[in-house]
């Protein structure tokens, strides 16, 4: 059964999206996007015709006939294309060029080690971010794009793209289930991309996960019971961002719109129901201690500009790409492009302490993922710049793995 992908769009994304292209900041920089990448897809398809395999039905067609029943499900007509990385590690994404085929590619461990049920959901989020045509608003480049005057979005506008993106995925996420029909399906996925083990050695226990997603998204507003201890991010330690996902989805599946899409029949939870639970789990990542004027986000502040510092100098040199990102997060104001490295540098472990002991680990653990905007910004993170923001998050009580899940998460935006 073909559903309307608004009826199950997140709100989050329709609201923030369509605050974002009224915004005149926003339709400048993803002109300017365009005229920059055009025809990069077309480039980017070239390179995946060199060097991965396009699946064709002769060559499998059980991932042709999931592709299909994708599309019908979506009712989406726009050709597709499946391609095939030979790459170790779990991995989909999917690209868009104006006048060419969507391209989805997923990696050759993937295809491998999902079964069809959980293959189904995967390439019903890559396909969902098509139907919903998030690559209209091209991230991370929107929020990062400069004009001779510098970053053409301001910091607030930057943030709200990268919340949009977080909540496109919920979108996608509800796209795949629908594909997939099976909630157990995607959350099993879900747990394979966490933690990249689909070996029979370790059982997949869908509760215990379930339990880890509850230490993460249930603040005290959307806990149905009160909770005494302060393990709000234990999570953390396999994936920053799938716990919330998983969340969403399962309630995604007990709502009406997914049971009569799926044949299960009436009742279910309103789509605003949904999204209610939804949101509240999303301001888990909101970047509030940026915003807020509390001490605790002062004091989170100043650390970010220090650390950032030591970050972008761990390879000797700080490029200007890194300091603009820097000044991106925390205003122009607050950040020098002439700046005493050895002086900043001499103050990181006091900050650290002070963070440690007044700062919620919720602000730190976010600190570690702005961190990785700024080693990122000048192109590459090398192997100083990675030890570094390990360190950093070892000493801040945040699990190292956010760095790398976080870095990962930000290649691939639309995953």
């Amino acid at each position: 059964m073909a559903i309307e992908p608004r009826t199950y769009q997140a709100r989050r994304d329709i609201e923030l999206r369509e605050t974002l292209l009224s915004q005149r900041e926003v339709e400048r920089a993803i002109n300017k996007v365009k005229e920059l990448t055009s025809g990069y897809g077309l480039v980017g398809r070239r390179r995946l015709l060199t060097g991965a395999l396009r699946l064709t039905r002769s060559m499998s067609p059980e991932i042709a006939d999931t592709l299909q029943r994708c599309r019908e499900t979506l009712n989406y007509d726009w050709p597709v294309e499946i391609f095939v990385r030979p790459e170790p590690v779990f991995n989909a994404y999917c690209m868009k060029n104006a006048s060419g085929p969507v391209v989805i590619v997923l990696s050759s461990r993937l295809v491998e080690a999902f079964n069809p049920a959980e293959l189904s959901f995967v390439i019903g989020h890559e396909l969902g971010h098509a139907a919903f045509d998030h690559f209209g608003v091209p991230m991370p480049l929107t929020a990062t794009v400069e004009d001779m005057a510098g970053t053409m979005v301001s910091r607030p506008t930057a943030l709200q793209l990268y919340l949009w993106c977080r909540a496109a995925e919920i979108s996608a996420d509800r796209a795949g289930l629908l594909c997939a029909r099976d909630p157990e399906a995607a959350a099993t996925g879900f747990f394979k991309l966490a933690s990249g083990i689909s070996s029979e050695r370790v059982r997949t226990d869908l509760q215990a996960y379930a339990a880890q997603v509850e230490s993460l998204a249930a603040t005290p507003d959307a806990r149905r019971k009160p909770r005494d201890d302060d393990d709000t991010l234990d999570c953390f330690s396999t994936h920053p961002y799938s716990p919330v996902r998983v969340r969403a989805v399962l309630a995604f599946a007990s709502s009406r719109v997914y049971r009569e899409a799926t044949g299960l029949g009436g009742g279910g939870l309103e789509m605003a129901e949904v999204d209610e639970i939804v949101d509240r789990d999303l301001k888990l990542m909101d970047p509030s201690y940026l915003e807020n004027k509390d001490s605790e986000s002062t004091w989170m502040r100043r650390l970010l500009y220090t650390a950032g510092v030591a970050v972008a100098a761990a390879n000797g040199e700080i490029d200007k790409r890194e300091i603009l990102a820097l000044q991106a997060l925390l205003g122009a104001d607050e950040v020098s492009h002439h700046i005493d490295v050895e002086r900043v540098v001499k103050e990181l472990d006091g900050r650290i302490e002070d963070a440690v002991k007044n700062s919620p680990l919720a602000y730190r653990a976010q600190l570690i993922q702005h961190l990785t905007v700024v080693a990122a910004a000048d192109g590459t993170v090398d192997d100083a710049e990675l030890a570094e923001m390990c360190r950093i998050a070892d000493k801040l009580g945040v699990d190292p793995n956010v760095v790398t899940q976080t870095l990962h998460g930000a290649a691939w935006p639309m995953d």
